[in-house]
């Protein structure tokens, strides 16, 4: 059996189902393929080796081409749906669906030439959320194509679109959540980071994830690189829709160099959150805490 820190992993996501944890993540090297694997536990202490559920051979031909992320697995019309963050021939990044009727099964794209996201634009890390009977998919716009000219530096967004419940369409235009530079906590201090030769000026948005707490406030947390430590944010919906107004928590949730945060409901009894962490190091990996609600946002315990 394996430890947490016993294997490297970014962008963990779990699904707890049936008495089993199944902690999902790309599998490396990706250069001539996209690869998920996934991880199982009774306790998430204790980790089986890894196993192939998704496995997608790439060549100059094929529409996908390279860098899997972040993959997100979600019950949905009774089957898993896994929402994989990959680059494409155009380029630019997308969020495309694959299923399987089972968490450890074989997971299947639904269409490989197309994602869920507007192909025109990089988007990643998409999500799913369910309000008033209308199926979305949340995501982060963002670099390479989210580039300001007259400002000098790359702005990430949180956006949403309206999707068909069968997750194989858009069906609506997409709309901002907000700017990855417009907090009080992120706008003096955006990340740094090397890019094609040259040191670029970037406000990231990963990861952004959506739940509803018990009060019915509407709690989304996101990631962006504060000065050069990776963080978790949280913002809460002033009307309980997703079209906000969004209000910005003033500290952050996690504030250790680690993020790309989601929750679930521990057999325990007890709400989750896992990150990866610590970032920008060859030894991050899943990372599990303890949350509560207190005043209306979540809390580590």
């Amino acid at each position: 059996m394996l430890r947490a820190k016993d294997f490297i992993i970014r962008d963990p996501y779990v699904v707890a189902d049936n008495g089993k944890y199944y902690l999902y993540s790309r599998r490396k090297p990706d250069t001539n393929c996209l690869h998920m694997v996934v991880y199982e536990s009774l306790d998430l202490v204790n980790w089986s080796n890894p196993k192939t559920v998704f496995y997608y051979e790439t060549n100059e031909n094929t529409h996908l081409q390279c860098e899997l992320w972040a993959p997100e697995i979600h019950r949905h019309n009774g089957k898993f749906y896994a929402f994989l963050s990959a680059k494409n021939k155009t380029g630019k990044r997308g969020t495309y669906i694959a299923v399987s009727d089972t968490p450890d099964g074989e997971f299947k794209l639904l269409n490989e030439n197309k994602p869920l996201t507007p192909l025109d634009k990089s988007c990643i890390d998409g999500t799913l959320y369910i309000e008033d009977g209308k199926t979305y998919i949340v995501y982060s716009r963002d670099w390479p194509d989210n580039y300001i000219e007259e400002k000098g530096y790359y702005v990430g967004q949180i956006c949403a679109v309206e999707v068909n419940s069968e997750l194989t369409e858009i069906i609506g235009e997409p709309f901002i959540l907000f700017n990855a530079n417009e907090l009080e906590l992120t706008k003096d201090c955006p990340a740094h980071t090397f890019y094609e030769g040259k040191t670029r000026i970037r406000y990231g948005s990963d990861a952004p994830f959506l739940q509803r707490l018990s009060n019915g406030s509407l709690f989304l947390t996101w990631s962006p690189v504060l000065d050069s430590t990776y963080v978790v944010l949280g913002a809460v919906s002033k009307s309980g829709k997703i079209k906000g107004e969004w209000e910005h928590l003033s500290t952050p949730i996690f504030n250790n160099n680690g993020g790309h945060a989601m929750f679930f409901d521990g057999f325990d009894g007890k709400r989750k959150m896992l990150i990866h962490s610590p970032e920008f190091t060859l030894s991050t990996h899943a990372t599990f805490f303890d949350v509560i609600e207190e005043d209306g946002i979540i809390k580590i315990i």
